[in-house]
């Protein structure tokens, strides 16, 4: 079966941290709302925390949502079950959980596509893309699922991995990122299919030119202004990566019955 992200003229759309905008970011609440919403795609991130499980949380630390002080791969699942990582959000959300990836894959099924973001630093390798992989195969998911990543070498480790299913380069122009990272160049050493800049980095002539010279198809994030949305899309890009995806659904370009 051909995965799905490589079909042609199927404009992509997926809510960001689950459906973010309305609930603590990748939690099962957000991943619930998305599907109440039925948003096609799910984007979220995975680390491999100390004991070896895999978590849905973005940040290499702790703190913003938990209030722990503790980075997630020097952590213990046990200790990273027991913050609470809805609380920041709003006192409705006060209790819930940093998810296992499983509970969130068995949470979702094959009711939306998955852009499945890669959380490690460096070259050094953790096992991470080979339990993602185990994972993604256990439940059936393969041809739903993009692998994205800041981290080049991660893509590398995918493709040779993994070689059917696609792969995205993210950038932004951040200056946390070192300035290889900040423009997409990592394209270049990767053989991604799929670039992800932070929106406000694209241009549409941007997109033509990743589009036709580079032979990448680009999906900017964050995007929660239509406007913005629909611009981009009528300049190329395959699709939208938004924390209010409801607004974004609204759009032309998602009422065929190809999204």
């Amino acid at each position: 079966m051909k995965n799905h992200f490589l079909r042609n003229g199927r404009v992509l759309l997926f809510g960001h941290r689950g459906y973010s905008s309305l609930a603590p970011e990748n939690t099962l609440a957000a991943f619930r709302i998305l599907l109440e919403k039925q948003i096609p795609g799910a984007e979220l991130d995975v680390h491999r925390c100390k004991s070896g499980e895999l978590v849905v949380t973005h940040d290499d630390n702790l703190e913003r949502v938990t209030g722990f002080k503790g980075r997630v791969a020097e952590t213990d699942f046990s200790r990273i079950r027991s913050l609470d990582a809805g609380g920041w959000f709003s006192h409705e959300f006060k209790g819930k959980k940093i998810p296992l990836f499983d509970e969130v894959l068995e949470l979702l099924g094959k009711n939306v596509y998955f852009d499945i973001e890669l959380k490690r630093r460096g070259k050094a390798e953790n096992g991470l893309e080979e339990e993602v992989l185990s994972r993604m195969r256990a439940h059936n998911i393969e041809n739903l699922s993009l692998l994205s990543s800041f981290n080049p070498w991660c893509i590398r480790r995918v493709n040779r991995l993994a070689p059917e299913i696609p792969t995205a380069v993210i950038y932004s122009a951040s200056k946390k990122l070192s300035f290889f990272l900040r423009h997409g160049e990592a394209l270049f050493i990767t053989n991604a299919r799929f670039l992800k800049p932070n929106y406000k980095v694209v241009r549409p002539w941007t997109i033509l030119v990743q589009g036709k010279v580079f032979k990448a198809e680009v999906l900017p994030w964050i995007v929660n202004d239509p406007q913005i949305a629909e611009k981009l899309l009528k300049a190329g890009a395959r699709g939208i990566i938004s924390n209010d995806p409801g607004k974004i659904l609204t759009l032309d370009y998602y009422r065929s019955p190809a999204r």
